[in-house]
């Protein structure tokens, strides 16, 4: 298989199973950005400490993956609770 700069495919990926993930990176995999899960943050949707990490040592917040997959859960629309 081929790799570009930016681009490992599948076959070449490796998976590592986190908590946890800088916020960069969040963003990046998931499609969201910086603004909006601030603007979480200040309407207290997501609290630090609980989804959202400030860890020593670090200039980045982190994101607790399992805490925002309780939080979707918990907010998921009735549409995709009949499915």
């Amino acid at each position: 298989m081929m790799e570009t700069a930016n681009h490992v495919s599948t076959a070449e990926m490796i998976i590592i199973p986190m908590d946890c993930v800088p916020l960069g990176v969040y963003c990046q995999l998931c499609g969201e950005n910086r603004e909006r899960i601030n603007k979480r943050i200040q309407r207290g949707i997501w609290r630090i400490g609980e989804e959202i990490l400030e860890v020593d040592g670090t200039k980045e917040r982190w994101v607790d993956l399992k805490k925002v997959a309780s939080w979707a859960r918990k907010n998921q629309t009735s549409n995709s609770l009949e499915a």
